[in-house]
């Protein structure tokens, strides 16, 4: 039995609360579920399939991790689409969009707060790498 289930909840972490929601509220076409009265003013949650997204105020223990540390790959139906409307609001890409051996195309974007988000999508057999 393993110790580790699927990723739950992903943070990501801001300075302006109001501008990291309305930044994500685009990318994710709604709103937050919720901002938890006990955290009011210091966080919000979207619903992304099974798992959540949350954008939390910059403190002293958190901050966005620029490109140090891990990424979570979001799966998107095409990468190219979300990069492009992430750049055209202030998104800068870091790596990729590339295409690897899986046929899946990728890309990693800093978000205008400086967190790393990464893209997916599944490509089939046949796909051009890049």
């Amino acid at each position: 039995m393993s110790a580790l289930r699927p990723v739950s909840n992903v943070f990501y972490f801001v300075d302006d609360l109001d501008a990291g929601i309305e930044w994500y509220a685009r990318l994710l076409g709604e709103r937050p579920d919720e901002r938890p009265d006990s955290m009011l003013g210091r966080l919000a949650r979207f619903s992304v399939g099974p798992a959540v997204l949350t954008v939390h105020v910059s403190d002293e223990y958190n901050k966005p991790s620029r490109t140090d540390g891990p990424v979570a790959y979001w799966e998107v139906d095409d990468v190219d689409t979300v990069v492009a409307d992430c750049t055209s609001r202030g998104a800068t890409v870091h790596r990729g969009p590339k295409t690897i051996f899986t046929g899946e195309r990728l890309c990693q974007v800093l978000d205008p707060f400086g967190n790393l988000i990464g893209f997916v999508s599944r490509g089939g057999a046949g796909a051009t790498v890049t």
